[in-house]
């Protein structure tokens, strides 16, 4: 009797910590669409990027994944799930209606290769997005504000490279503040940020590869000169880019 309590009570302990201590070994790691809250304030600074206050509904397709349908929306793969009370999400059929929550205003419609859910995944660090010296570095003071990038001398017209694999995210042109921007998101959730542009050669849904020219460095937007301003996020909080690159 008293082997089978101790063997329920090892029971009970392994349970806790599977699911409690050890969440991220019982999932399966996929990329979040949706930024994160904390990448969301600097998009905030972006005010040509609006929001829609209603849902809408969609069609399931042939092929149609909740990733998929929530990327295309801009919208959450958690909240479609949570409103629709998705119990399987292998389980979609096509012609089943869902209900889209409010997101980014429009869809994008994008082929399988242009998606987050790709089967192939390269594992790369992140490049140098041109080359230049460094006018800030991340965390310096300007005009009272904590740089959270680094801001890169170029000249007009410089070829601004992928610095990894991934999916357009969002295009922006602010010019009351970081004038055309390019966000990409990459296979590991992270996120790299491209502004002060004078160009933009993508648009959002787009896949682009490492070393892809998406942008050519201007003086858009605040920029008093031409520049770069990137940034990287990891889990939706912006680090220093010196610190990754390659």
């Amino acid at each position: 009797m008293k082997l089978l309590a101790i063997k329920e009570v090892a029971c009970i302990v392994i349970i806790f910590l599977t699911a409690y201590v050890f969440p991220g070994c019982t999932t399966y790691n996929r990329p979040n669409i949706e930024p994160p809250p904390r990448f969301k304030k600097e998009l905030d600074s972006l005010r040509s990027d609006r929001t829609s206050k209603k849902s809408t509904r969609y069609t399931v397709k042939k092929g149609d994944t909740i990733w998929r349908i929530a990327y295309n929306h801009g919208v959450s793969p958690d909240k479609i799930i949570k409103v629709n009370h998705i119990k399987d999400t292998t389980d979609l059929k096509p012609g089943q209606q869902l209900i889209i929550p409010a997101g980014l205003t429009g869809t994008k419609k994008t082929s399988s290769k242009a998606t987050l859910t790709s089967a192939k995944r390269p594992r790369e660090s992140f490049k140098w997005p041109l080359r230049g010296r460094k006018l800030t570095y991340f965390g310096q003071r300007i005009d009272g504000n904590k740089n959270t990038g680094i801001d890169i001398k170029a000249f007009h017209g410089q070829a601004v490279k992928a610095s990894k694999s991934g999916v357009v995210a969002l295009i922006s042109d602010a010019p009351d503040g970081w004038g055309k921007v390019a966000i990409l998101q990459h296979y590991d959730g992270s996120y790299t940020w491209y502004a002060h542009n004078s160009k933009i050669f993508v648009k959002k849904g787009d896949r682009v590869a490492q070393g892809q020219k998406i942008a050519e460095a201007g003086r858009t937007g605040k920029a008093e000169q031409n520049k770069l301003h990137f940034k990287i996020f990891l889990h939706g909080i912006p680090v220093n880019p010196l610190y990754h690159l390659r």
